[in-house]
């Protein structure tokens, strides 16, 4: 009887402490669900409307060029509605969306910059939604665009990372606080425990997106 008290007394513990630790890791993860969509909420998502003028501009001196500038940025407002809610995003469709993301800023920046895309990828490799939109929107937010010395954008993958490089005409811009480099890095980590790598020198600059291959 004594044996069997000791036991049952072990096992209602040994259930208590399962029931604690349930409830620690489920706090856990609730605090790191809101940290996570703090984050994700701090995202630009206004786009679409910081290319209207652009758009009207077109209309007024060249409404060829308007159409093919509204035809891809419908496309690219509809990409991101269709993926808004969405964590990690197939990199195939990815790359294929900025693709278009760039010929926007190509109607608008011309020849002050060139641009490639590697089709080397896996069906099964995945990257964090958003991220590269957001680092193509901090190249031209920090380098001048001149068409005598255009910036170099490249995009490929390197081993487990997507890399997205591009040459520096920089803005020198000095209040610079890498805020989105920052939030990237910080979702990435509470998603995958996994960081972006971050390369630089006086000529070029390059970030390098963890890559999640899902068989």
């Amino acid at each position: 009887i004594s044996l069997f008290s000791t036991f049952f007394i072990f096992l209602l513990l040994y259930y208590f402490h399962q029931k604690i630790s349930i409830s620690k890791l489920k706090l856990q993860n609730i605090q790191k669900d809101a940290q996570y969509l703090e984050l994700k909420n701090q995202i630009n998502p206004h786009f679409l409307f910081n290319n209207l003028n652009t758009l009207i501009s077109f209309i007024e001196v060249n409404p060829t060029k308007a159409i093919d500038f509204g035809h891809n940025l419908a496309n690219v407002y509809r990409h991101y509605l269709k993926k808004q809610d969405e964590d990690f995003v197939l990199l195939k469709d990815e790359l294929l969306f900025i693709k278009e993301y760039l010929e926007i800023y190509k109607a608008k920046f011309e020849k002050g910059f060139n641009f490639s895309i590697s089709e080397e990828f896996r069906e099964s490799q995945y990257v964090l939604s958003s991220s590269i939109q957001e680092l193509i929107d901090n190249i031209f937010k920090h380098n001048n665009l001149d068409e005598e010395n255009p910036i170099e954008i490249k995009i490929y993958t390197e081993n487990d990372y997507l890399v997205i490089y591009n040459s520096l005409v920089s803005k020198n811009v000095t209040d610079s606080t890498n805020f989105g480099l920052n939030n990237i890095n910080k979702r990435y980590e509470i998603l995958t425990n996994s960081s972006i790598v971050i390369t630089k020198d006086k000529d070029n600059f390059s970030v390098q997106l963890p890559i999640l291959n899902l068989e």
